[in-house]
């Protein structure tokens, strides 16, 4: 009797295997049939421009005359380094992107301290902060043209109600660039305090208290326990925004056009000049993944702070 227990319950134990075996094959391909449209957009959109963009990156390729192109490796490469309209657009781009993070994160921390109290209208005052981070960067460039005119310009004004003298900021070599700041930084602030209250938010009621028993001032409990607590936050949102300050190329484009000279002229704007003014797509590809270049060595120096700072 044990023997036929034994081998009713595998009769009954198979075809069960068996039917959920099937069953799981079947969502798998039902998964994979799901994820192909995704997956095919990603290769159209994102991979096959990006290995194409690489490939032309080391020919001689004149939009004009395509039938023309040739291959020449590195060569292009070789001459950017030897350019110094493409050396002083990578210092540009660095002093405008580094000084517009750090701008930033100043004020940023500054607002979300004050936004980080319960106050009556505190909820309504967040909701319109934020405005200018969904704000289109053309009208917004175009705003911030027309606010810096010399003649009718709303920040000349201001500059003159208060005894200062006029300045023509976008025809200055002084001025044009921390002009092109300011407006990223009016733009970009918002999303930097609203995410660095989001992490003040979260930080535990305990700690708080603990501070407040301890008692510890407003200044010091921002320095020695929300700042430390904050590093991820501040690490990840410092990212995003270097990244997205490094490719930054309508609200310059708009404000400037690049210049006066080379004054506002960043590598985005090089490899936009060069390919679509000159028709030199291949120099033009070549400047584009010397940007992708350092964009990762800032990415890969911000990850290794960031998981030294999680040990």
């Amino acid at each position: 009797m044990a023997i036929s227990a034994k081998s009713i319950e595998f009769d009954h134990v198979a075809p069960a295997s068996a039917g959920a075996s099937r069953q799981e094959r079947s969502e798998r391909r039902l998964a994979t049939l799901l994820l192909l449209p995704a997956v095919g957009f990603l290769l159209l959109m994102t991979i096959f421009p990006t290995i194409y963009s690489l490939w032309m990156s080391m020919q001689q390729y004149n939009l004009s005359r395509p039938d023309l192109a040739t291959f020449v490796g590195l060569r292009n490469y070789g001459q950017l380094l030897q350019d110094d309209i493409f050396w002083k657009s990578v210092r540009t781009t660095l002093v405008f992107s580094l000084a517009a993070l750090a701008l930033q994160f100043v004020f940023g921390f500054l607002i979300a301290n004050m936004f980080d109290r319960e106050r009556r209208g505190m909820s309504v005052l967040r909701t319109l902060f934020i405005i200018p981070v969904f704000t289109s960067p053309v009208a917004l460039g175009l705003t911030w043209r027309y606010m810096y005119q010399p003649g009718y310009g709303l920040i000349n004004y201001l500059l003159e109600q208060v005894g200062l003298p006029r300045i023509n900021w976008l025809a200055s070599t002084e001025w044009a660039l921390p002009a092109v700041i300011v407006a990223d930084v009016w733009q970009w602030t918002p999303f930097v305090a609203l995410i660095l209250l989001a992490g003040m938010q979260s930080i535990s009621p305990e700690i708080t208290e603990a501070a407040e028993l301890d008692g510890l001032s407003r200044a010091q409990y921002m320095w020695r326990i929300v700042l430390p607590l904050l590093t991820p936050i501040i690490m990840v949102v410092g990212l995003i925004r270097l990244i997205d300050a490094l490719k930054t190329f309508d609200l310059i484009y708009i404000i400037t056009r690049g210049g006066p000279g080379t004054a506002t002229y960043t590598l985005p704007l090089h490899a936009y000049s060069t390919g679509f003014a000159s028709f030199l797509m291949g120099p033009s590809a070549a400047i584009s993944w010397v940007l992708v270049i350092i964009v990762n060595i800032f990415a890969t120096l911000f990850l290794v702070l960031l998981a030294r700072g999680e040990k």
